[in-house]
């Protein structure tokens, strides 16, 4: 579990929401169908095949759109050629405007350590790959929740993730928005699309001839759940949604597709309630997942960014950046007495990748999510899984 463990080791302070957290821990449940039922554990190679890393490195190439914001883009690149690579130092204060980042000391911008190879090899192998849109959440930026997007990346997905600036870090505290006329959610995701399909067949891009543009899905986190939700209702070359930490309120009719959403179940922000409720109206194939006594930002890397300096709150002001606006949607999930978002990743990683292999045709039938077996196969974090094929 590389990834992990590197983003574990490296990520200190700086902006972008986070805090402290004292996890509790304690043995799953699962439930399969309208109805809950608990079985016995199946080896947990059968069990959660997705939770450590791919096959694959995980390169990253930054593009951008006709308007200037910027898109992350995660591939399959080649193991071997990838090995002794420099890795991705992503410097989070670069997103603010240079006068609040003239606040800030050098040795509290250390840079946030991301699994991927800027520039790698491409795979040349197990190509071309499906395409997944990932939509942040507000007051986020496109590397908010890198330990998912590369671990998506590394088992054969292109991972495209746009700066939303009407609502991004950069956007908001930064000068993202300077000369850039609003859009629409769905529209910043189309177009991602057109320009992920558009570089993978210019010659000296990365990409070149990776991506399979037959097979697209979209995910998002918060007010990027409600993105992907509501682009997989308008947009017919999506194939299936994941949604983490969404609610009712989103004004687009059910997708019609497969979808799979997730929820904490203490989330202060999106309460649980809600995302249940938006279950209950989607279509089949569908699955729910809740994570025990964990908040909204369980399915970001926030939490874990400043969190030696006392969460990004703590520091944001101690530095006299204005912060205030976010400091309820950037402490839920990382106080004391929450789940440790590092101890859900790996059920959040597993159950992601095994719900995009299955829709976007790479494996021919679910793996372990229609499993009346799964009871204990998390042991970090107490996770429910609602199955409804």
């Amino acid at each position: 579990m590389t990834r992990r463990l590197l983003l574990l080791l490296s990520v200190v302070a700086l902006l972008a929401a986070g805090c402290s957290s004292d996890a509790k821990s304690s043995a799953p449940s699962t439930t399969t169908g309208p109805a809950a039922t608990t079985t016995t554990t199946a080896p947990k190679a059968q069990l959660t095949p997705y939770v450590d890393d791919g096959p694959y490195a995980v390169g990253q190439v930054t593009l951008a759109l006709a308007d200037g914001r910027r898109v992350v883009v995660w591939y399959p690149a080649d193991p071997a050629k990838a090995k002794g690579t420099p890795t991705e130092n992503f410097d989070i204060a670069s997103l603010l405007k240079p006068e609040f980042q003239a606040k800030i000391p050098a040795d509290q911008r250390p840079p946030f350590a991301i699994d991927s190879h800027p520039g790698a090899a491409p795979a040349t192998t197990g190509g071309p790959f499906p395409i997944v849109l990932f939509s942040h959440g507000f007051g986020g930026f496109p590397e908010q929740s890198a330990t998912l997007t590369t671990h998506i990346a590394s088992w054969g997905f292109v991972v495209a993730a746009p700066d939303h600036v009407e609502r991004s870090l950069s956007g908001l505290l930064g000068n993202g928005r300077v000369g850039v006329e609003p859009l629409a959610d769905v529209e910043v995701l189309q177009q991602t699309l057109a320009l992920v399909e558009a570089d993978a067949a210019r010659p000296a891009s990365p990409l070149l001839d990776l991506v399979d543009p037959k097979r697209v899905a979209v995910t998002g986190h918060s007010a990027g759940a409600e993105a992907a939700y509501d682009l997989a209702a308008a947009d017919p070359a999506i194939t299936s949604f994941i949604s983490y930490s969404v609610s009712l309120d989103s004004p687009a009719p059910p997708p019609g597709k497969p979808g799979m959403v997730m929820l904490g179940t203490t989330d202060g922000v999106i309460p649980a309630a809600g995302t249940r409720a938006l279950f209950a109206t989607l279509d089949k194939p569908k699955y729910l997942v809740e994570i025990a006594g964990a908040g909204h930002l369980v399915f970001s890397d926030i939490c874990l960014i400043g969190r030696s300096g006392g969460g990004i709150v703590a520091i944001g002001k101690r530095l006299g950046l204005p912060i205030e606006m976010f400091e309820k949607l950037w402490t839920d999930g990382c106080k004391a007495g929450d789940t440790k978002p590092e101890l859900a990743f790996p059920a959040i990683d597993d159950l992601s990748v095994a719900f995009l292999r299955w829709t976007l045709g790479i494996d021919p039938k679910p793996i372990g999510l229609d499993d009346p077996t799964i009871a204990g196969r998390f042991t970090s974090a107490e996770i429910t899984v609602t199955a409804q094929p």
